[in-house]
């Protein structure tokens, strides 16, 4: 008997997990319009019944009952509803080690049709609200977007390993994400030069480190936003700001509208 092992696989398998921010059913009417809105996260409509509106890149989508409608994260489009829509909707990230999101940078919508009977029965597993229903929706997420990924032929890329240093670095940034961690902070806390960092970061991770710090607090900016009870002062002293003005006018030229703005797009 033989048994045949692929390392980086297995290591690939327990790195890539679905993070989900929210499940949750709308009922929506024409006040749900948002302009030029762009998430670090993949927005998933499951459409029951009714007709919305997206627009990207000058493309219109309407949106109609059993179909879905897999949104990618850092795609900016604008949303708008003229009657009523009922939708069961999701807010995932499928990380790779990176923390970066997976689909980042794919252009367009994706439509899935023909889905009515498997929304009905998505819609009916969220309201029993139990543990089954819980794993059932988890794994019907998983498959949305794995039928969406095989429909488009989608390259999510391939797998990548990385130095100890940049791993530790990474590890580090993704549990902390703060404006102090500089590349002289970071430099100390592994024990090496901020020049030999700064280098093998960018070798390795195709983005200066300052940069991916940068982006790291703006995703971090996104989660914080959505607890209501944090005020924009406290997110912007969380994330290492001088003032919630700075926190505002960095925020704004990287989501293109300010936190308080933004945490109402994120609501549906």
């Amino acid at each position: 008997m033989e048994v045949f092992e692929n390392p980086l696989l297995n290591k690939e398998l327990n790195r890539i997990n679905m993070n989900i921010s929210e499940v949750s059913y709308a009922q929506l009417d024409s006040a749900w319009n948002m302009r030029n809105v762009m998430s670090p996260f993949v927005r998933i409509y499951y459409v029951q019944a009714g007709e919305a509106y997206i627009k990207y890149q000058e493309r219109t989508v309407r949106m109609t009952g059993g179909n879905i409608y897999l949104i990618p994260s850092n795609l900016e489009f604008s949303y708008w509803c003229d009657s009523a829509m009922c939708k069961l909707y999701a807010h995932i990230n499928l990380l790779g080690y990176n923390n970066y999101d997976l689909f980042s940078g794919y252009g367009q919508c994706i439509v899935l049709t023909g889905k009515q009977r498997e929304i009905d029965t998505l819609v009916a597993q969220w309201q029993r609200a139990d543990v089954l229903s819980s794993i059932s929706i988890k794994t019907a997420l998983y498959q949305t977007v794995l039928e969406a990924v095989l429909q488009e032929h989608i390259s999510l890329g391939v797998i990548e390993e990385y130095s100890e240093l940049i791993k530790r670095a990474l590890q580090i940034i993704k549990s902390s994400p703060h404006l102090s961690l500089t590349a002289q902070r970071l430099a100390e806390l592994l024990f090496v030069s901020p020049s030999q960092l700064q280098k093998k970061f960018r070798q390795e991770m195709k983005v200066s480190l300052g940069h991916y710090v940068s982006e790291q607090v703006m995703f971090a900016a996104v989660s914080l936003l959505r607890s209501p009870e944090k005020s924009i002062k406290e997110i912007s002293d969380a994330l290492g700001f001088c003032d919630q003005f700075h926190f505002s006018r960095r925020f704004c030229k990287y989501y293109g509208m300010p936190p308080s703005q933004y945490r109402k797009s994120i609501l549906f």
